[in-house]
């Protein structure tokens, strides 16, 4: 499966993150904003699942958490940072296409049957017209005849933080020296998301044939997705298409082919292109593998809870001040004040 380049957080936007399918928000006032960073990416890092530390955490204090002064020589400005944790892929379930199994055989008879047809008709004897009707009949058979297979589906989650707000400097007086800090009043968002692909690990495992079918698919989810006609990939399809199957047979050419396409839904190209492709396959599930997948976005909301809960606690020892949270999922919000 293809990976997120390291570093490559993305751009994304508070209005981004409440379009989640699960988020949680907090307000915090008096923060030094370096170290609520710090202890943001340990508390994402520390997060386990039953196969031990879940997730792989993207973001540093030097290219992605900003503090700008708002004039120079000003003691004011404003801060933002972003950070970004995605989990391993797991398999979630199986997708169903339809296919002709033998499409190629079939589309292969037909042409030879029709050549054996010619060649009797043309005086080379009865058996050449009693063989090339029988092939034309088989060839007929086998490229009409469909079937269905399955084809396995795999999951991942992102967590994404956004942090944005003021920041001033203070001057605390000690026994000993006089420090200047800065501290910031800031908004955080904690989104999460859950989002799924085609497996190319297990391919070789695949109906040659059907293996085909998916990399068609493949190319049609991802012509759905983009947004202009220059994205596009071309897709072949019919009886030409299935009579060059003797020749794509290749098992690295199809893996290559299925993740170059979902590199650009879920790597290069905006998030939303990654949320519409996760619609697209989430259709191909059954309604149980469907009902498994919402259970486990409620399981990645308590993970975003226990995550600001955690924040709250650093909060809480630093002897700073927690304002407010807003929880929500898809968009419904449910307000929850927990003012000190």
């Amino acid at each position: 499966m293809t990976e997120q380049e390291e570093g490559d957080i993305g751009d994304f936007t508070r209005q981004d993150l409440r379009k989640a399918t699960k988020f949680v928000e907090g307000d915090y006032s008096g923060i030094n904003p370096r170290s609520f960073y710090r202890k943001l990416k340990r508390a994402v890092e520390e997060i386990q699942d039953p196969r031990g530390f879940k997730y792989q955490t993207q973001g540093t204090q030097g290219s992605d958490l900003s503090i700008e002064s708002e004039d120079v020589g000003a003691k004011t400005g404003t801060v933002k940072g972003r950070l970004r944790a995605d989990s391993e892929w797991l398999e979630v379930g199986d997708g169903e296409l339809e296919y002709r199994p033998y499409g190629p055989h079939g589309a292969t008879g037909l042409v030879v049957g029709i050549v054996m047809l010619l060649l009797g008709i043309s005086g080379a004897g009865v058996i050449w017209t009693v063989l090339g009707l029988a092939g034309i009949g088989g060839g007929i058979y086998g490229y009409t005849r469909k079937s269905t297979d399955t084809f396995p589906i795999i999951q991942q989650d992102v967590i994404r933080v956004l942090l944005t707000g003021e920041v001033s400097e203070r001057t605390r007086e000690g026994e000993k020296e006089t420090r200047t800090d800065i501290f910031a009043n800031m908004s955080v968002v904690f989104s999460g998301d859950v989002f799924v692909a085609v497996d190319t690990g297990g391919l070789e495992e695949l109906d040659w044939t059907f293996r085909r079918e998916v990399v068609n698919q493949v190319k049609r989810w991802h012509n759905q997705v983009v947004e202009s006609d220059r994205e596009e990939l071309p897709v072949e399809d019919g009886f030409i298409w299935q009579l060059k199957g003797w020749t794509d047979r290749s098992v690295q050419e199809h893996r290559d082919v299925i993740e170059g396409a979902q590199s650009v839904l879920i790597r290069d190209a905006p998030f939303e292109y990654r949320v519409a492709y996760t619609d697209l396959l989430e259709e191909q599930l059954t309604p149980e593998m469907q009902e498994n997948l919402r259970t486990h976005e409620t399981e990645l909301m308590t993970e975003l809870e226990e995550l600001a809960e955690d924040v709250d606690v650093y909060v809480e020892r630093e002897g700073l001040q927690h304002t407010s949270r807003l929880e929500g999922s898809s968009g419904e919000h449910k307000p929850q004040l927990d003012s000190e």
